[in-house]
């Protein structure tokens, strides 16, 4: 299999000549693949392609792709995409970091897992043996990890990496039906990675995740900004938008409001209008029948298409209620210190609504990621 690693660069001087050492004696490691590296680089003024070029005159597998100037992270990929498949004749390619950031040994479980049948395989942080840097500072790791669940949850992706610069695509069949210019990307920044995954599912990829451990920048800055997280946010958003028929979460929001009619008629008769009960307890006893009703609608409407390999009946209806009581308890709360602050009616419901937001957003992702996840 001709595998070819495209490395956009600008500027790395500094880490290239070790990083393109390092792809060779790894790919020695894999002689039954047909290994080459195609640095794209982005008219650097720090020598970063005299050093490519030296490395050539002694590797023939390594190729340079000069751009006139500096086009951007997306604009490089496209080009080496071009010229990897119709130049090189690959038959897979790999987005790889050109900064040290990605560490080559990873290519090897990722070229075994496109050969055992995959047809996208991402190098991911976020699965059991993946890591991210632990000089990150705490809010690095929250972005991360808060702006990939953004993106895994609005587009409903079954992945844990969203935002993973490091992924290896089989040309065969798929290439060809990703996004080939500029004019057809979302954003020239790093957000089209996002563009090109979505793409990936909607084509019926099958994708596998390897666990990486990303590596500490040790040369020059880091070339992520606050442009990429809000490039991130615009593309999923556009993405979400244009495929709204067929988003999950409507049906969900659907389904939660029938239950919030159910459980708000309970609480405004029982708590409030004839006072039979507390209004904490008037809400405890509306949001079982509301769980009850949103389980057996959920399951056959929003999560139809995943009962079948979701984990057994008995199991996913007590997964239902034990997240359902999170939602449960962050409403009870709302109410119980609104009771304490005042008997305002306004309030009151105001405390209720709170806590009914806050509550939607936990049980969402628990359905998501754990009563309905796939088992089977």
């Amino acid at each position: 299999m001709k595998i070819v690693v495209i490395i956009p660069t600008y500027n790395e001087a500094g880490a290239i000549g070790s990083l393109l050492h390092d792809l060779a004696n790894t790919f020695s490691q894999a002689p039954e693949h047909d290994w080459h590296v195609l640095v794209v680089d982005g008219a650097s003024t720090d020598g970063t392609r005299d050093v490519v070029r030296k490395f050539m005159e002694r590797h023939p597998n390594v190729h340079l792709l000069e751009e006139p100037l500096k086009r951007g992270l997306a604009s490089a990929y496209l080009s080496g995409m071009a010229h990897a498949t119709h130049a090189l004749k690959a038959d897979a390619y790999v987005e790889f970091d050109g900064d040290g950031q990605h560490d080559p040994k990873y290519l090897l479980p990722m070229a075994r897992a496109l050969a055992g049948g995959a047809d996208y395989v991402i190098g991911s942080r976020y699965v059991p043996g993946g890591s991210v840097p632990h000089e990150w500072a705490l809010y690095n790791k929250l972005l991360s990890r808060l702006g990939s669940l953004y993106s895994r949850l609005l587009l409903e992706l079954p992945v844990h990496d969203v935002t993973s610069g490091l992924k290896m695509t089989r040309v065969d069949g798929f290439a060809d039906k990703l996004p080939q210019r500029l004019e057809d990307l979302l954003t020239r920044y790093y957000a089209y990675k996002i563009q090109f995954l979505a793409r990936m599912v909607e084509l019926g990829a099958k994708i596998e995740e390897v666990p990486i451990a990303f590596r500490y920048r040790e040369h020059g800055t880091s070339k992520s900004t606050w442009r990429d997280i809000i490039q991130s946010l615009k593309v999923t958003a556009i993405i979400r938008l244009k495929t709204i028929r067929q988003w999950r979460l409507l049906r969900v929001v659907a389904i939660g409001g029938i239950g919030f009619v159910l459980q708000g008629i309970i609480f405004e008769l029982l708590g409030i209008q004839f006072k039979l009960l507390s209004p904490s307890t008037a809400a405890l006893i509306g949001a079982e029948v509301a769980i009850i009703s949103n389980f057996f609608l959920n399951d056959y409407f929003s999560f139809s298409d995943k009962r079948l390999s979701a984990a057994p009946f008995v199991q996913r209806i007590a997964r239902f209620h034990l997240i359902s009581s999170g939602s449960v308890a962050s409403q009870w709360i709302f109410i119980f210190i609104a009771e304490r602050l005042t008997q305002s009616p306004p309030l009151l419901r105001t405390a209720f609504v709170l806590g009914v937001v806050l509550g939607f957003a936990i049980n969402y992702a628990g359905y998501y990621f754990w009563v309905w996840r796939k088992e089977k």
